[in-house]
């Protein structure tokens, strides 16, 4: 049989009893395309690029250096002085990253490590960073789900770009899901609810952390406010989407 021919059956056959569709709307997707989305729910995907707030990375609708929170000197007040996402949160964007969460789709970590490794190579001050810290999950949720997402971003992150993985935040407190909840309220839900591992050594050392949103940046911040009190030099954070 004509090579050609077989690999054309045999994708036929594959596709009809293992179909692949779109993460998001569904659509078929050939198997000799490797892609998670159809072309059209791809295109949709937005970088966090351009108008964005120089320390939290917010995109800005109508320019400027800093967002409403971030600006007038409040900038220096925060703990995580540096937050850049790879995409916005999106339709297509969300659904992949339901998908890897809920859905236990695990591969997508490697599609979301290889654009927050753009981001990582395009902000120089990452380069300083000597580890990079996942975001924890309480041991509960960790049970539920059988991985941390943040923790599986940090690990093919790594692979790309050399920056060692320390695993030395714990979650001390199950909380609220933060989903419904506005910025001050997020801010004391996530209050006080990370420790430092036992034996853990910070001190003089700048971190990246890594998640796989950013929303107001509670949670981010509330780490870094618990790696800097421990003596930590810098905290940066990067992250897959910001919403």
């Amino acid at each position: 049989m004509n090579r050609k021919i077989f690999i054309k059956a045999r994708d036929l056959f594959l596709h009809l009893f293992f179909p692949r569709t779109c993460f998001c709307c569904g659509r078929d997707i050939p198997k000799s395309n490797p892609a998670l989305l159809c072309r059209e729910c791809l295109l949709k995907l937005e970088r966090c690029e351009g108008l964005i707030c120089r320390r939290c990375g917010l995109p800005l609708k109508n320019g400027g250096a800093y967002c409403f929170n971030c600006r007038g000197g409040k900038a220096s007040k925060y703990k995580c002085s540096f937050i850049r996402s790879s995409l916005v949160f999106n339709e297509p964007s969300r659904s992949l990253i339901h998908s890897f969460k809920y859905e236990k789709y695990t591969d997508i970590s490697k599609f979301f490590a290889a654009l927050m490794y753009k981001t990582y190579k395009e902000n120089p001050p990452y380069f300083e960073a000597e580890f990079m810290t996942p975001v924890p999950i309480h041991t509960r949720r960790l049970r539920e789900r059988g991985f941390n997402q943040a923790f599986l971003l940090a690990k093919e992150l790594s692979k790309l770009n050399g920056v060692e993985v320390n695993d030395i935040l714990i979650r001390t407190r199950k909380t609220k899901s933060q989903t419904s909840l506005g910025r001050a309220e997020r801010k004391e839900n996530i209050k006080d609810a990370f420790a430092l591992k036992a034996g853990a050594d910070v001190k003089g050392k700048a971190f990246i952390l890594i998640d796989d949103v950013c929303t107001t940046g509670a949670t981010l911040e509330e780490c870094a406010r618990i790696l800097k009190e421990n003596g930590a030099r810098e905290v940066l954070a990067l992250t897959a989407l910001r919403e």
